[in-house]
């Protein structure tokens, strides 16, 4: 039979078993708890070092792609710096000579309508010139009346206004008026008069 002190010195190591069961158990709790910690903040510099580093090799990537667009850009000028040049001294050459032309149509197409230079007349809008064929000539020919538009580039297309300019001519819907000045500053003095006849001051 055990003796009472079996019996307690049984009692006693099972409460140190138990005690340091617990002991280990909450060291083992704190170390996973720590482990936790520690891989959450080295989680957390290893997204703050990705995103700095990203950010500077973006960065970096921007800056060659720039410098290497930079001389790209830089070398293809001076490869095509002559046919710009050409190009738009070709395109200055074109709206001067455009513009000289239309100045000067008169006497480039004169000829070819057997039209005297002298019978035309500049308008610009909405047709750039009427010529009165035949007033200028000693000739005894029927006067003619040709309206023109010149166009300076290729495209002979109309704007608007110059089809309903073509259009109204084409169906002879053109007349000739002469106005009175005289009638009408007359005319204007009667009406001025009546208003201030009925007025009452």
């Amino acid at each position: 039979m055990a003796s009472v002190l079996d019996i307690l010195l049984i009692f006693v190591l099972i409460i140190v078993i138990v005690y340091y069961v617990r002991k280990v158990s909450k060291l083992n709790k704190q170390i996973v708890d720590l482990k936790t910690k520690a891989q959450e903040m080295g989680q957390q510099t290893f997204n703050q070092w990705v995103q700095q580093y990203s950010q500077q090799l973006r960065q970096q990537m921007e800056e060659a792609i720039k410098k290497e667009y930079d001389a790209k850009l830089e070398q293809w000028k001076q490869q095509n710096e002559d046919t710009i040049r050409k190009d738009a001294i070709q395109r200055s050459i074109n709206t001067l000579l455009g513009r000289i032309g239309e100045e000067f149509a008169p006497l480039l197409i004169a000829e070819r309508y057997n039209v005297n230079p002298k019978d035309f007349r500049h308008l610009g809008t909405p047709v750039d010139y009427i010529a009165f064929k035949g007033l200028s000539d000693d000739q005894n020919i029927d006067p003619e009346i040709i309206f023109f538009e010149i166009k300076s580039g290729k495209s002979t297309s109309l704007t608007e206004r110059e089809r309903k300019v073509r259009d109204a001519i084409k169906n002879l819907k053109v007349r000739y008026e002469v106005i009175s000045l005289h009638d009408i500053i007359s005319e204007v003095q009667r009406k001025l008069n009546e208003e201030i006849n009925n007025k009452s001051f």
